[in-house]
């Protein structure tokens, strides 16, 4: 995972995201099936504590499609740190 700013952004302060490499993600079919069952649920699942899926970035052609880009908010922290923190969780 890498951050990237987004030159399209709108949104003063919202302009940094956030960018998921799948690498070979249909190589196998568990592969395939794990990808596609992930992007499916956070498309789906509307929470304030779930990131939001922005956009999935395309390969040029069906050839060179091997990875998947999935471009969501970024956020201050991840879920591990969060955990090993003496926050408490509810």
């Amino acid at each position: 995972m890498v951050a990237a700013k987004d030159k399209e952004s709108k949104t003063e302060g919202k302009d940094l995201v956030a960018i998921k490499k799948i690498d070979k993600a249909f190589e196998h079919k568990i592969f395939a099936k794990r990808t596609l069952r992930e992007l499916r649920l956070l498309k789906l699942l509307k929470h304030e504590n779930i990131i939001n899926i922005e956009t999935i970035i395309l390969p040029k052609s069906r050839e060179e499609f091997e990875d998947v880009y999935v471009v969501s908010e970024m956020m201050d922290t991840d879920l591990t740190q969060i955990i090993k923190s003496d926050q408490p969780l509810t």
